[in-house]
């Protein structure tokens, strides 16, 4: 039995401010379309930790101390890959933000339908669980 797997290291981040309000991505791409936090790919000399730091800092501005939540993993069939994104939360003052970024509070966060499987996801971002495996997702 084959033990290696290809594996894809990503990270998001829920960023909070101090009126409880969360930053939000309205992403047009075809791949995640619709509001998604901010994440991306951990590079192959860092780590998801140090990726969050990154990507949020090239994606928003901000410079942050993330603190990791829980892992979510799935099949990519797609792509033969499996997918592991470490889910991690950070608060920062408010401020105002790039076009494709919106301040939302948590009510509209969650009555809204996200960017792919997001909505499945917040019960990390809210410390409800830790950890999510999605069986077959592309």
């Amino acid at each position: 039995m084959e033990r290696l797997l290809a594996i894809e290291f990503t990270m998001m981040v829920m960023i909070e401010n101090e009126d409880g309000e969360i930053l939000v991505q309205d992403r047009k791409k075809t791949d995640w379309p619709g509001w998604t936090f901010p994440g991306g790919h951990v590079e192959q000399n860092e780590g998801s930790y140090t990726a969050a730091i990154r990507e949020i800092k090239e994606e928003t501005d901000f410079v942050i101390e993330p603190i990791l939540k829980g892992t979510a993993e799935w099949n990519n069939l797609n792509k033969q890959t499996r997918e592991l994104a470490f889910l991690y939360t950070a608060t920062v003052e408010k401020r105002p933000v790039a076009s494709d970024l919106l301040w939302v509070n948590k009510e509209a966060l969650t009555a809204k339908k996200l960017a792919g499987t997001l909505n499945e996801l917040l019960p990390i971002f809210f410390d409800e669980q830790q950890q999510i495996y999605f069986d077959n997702n592309q």
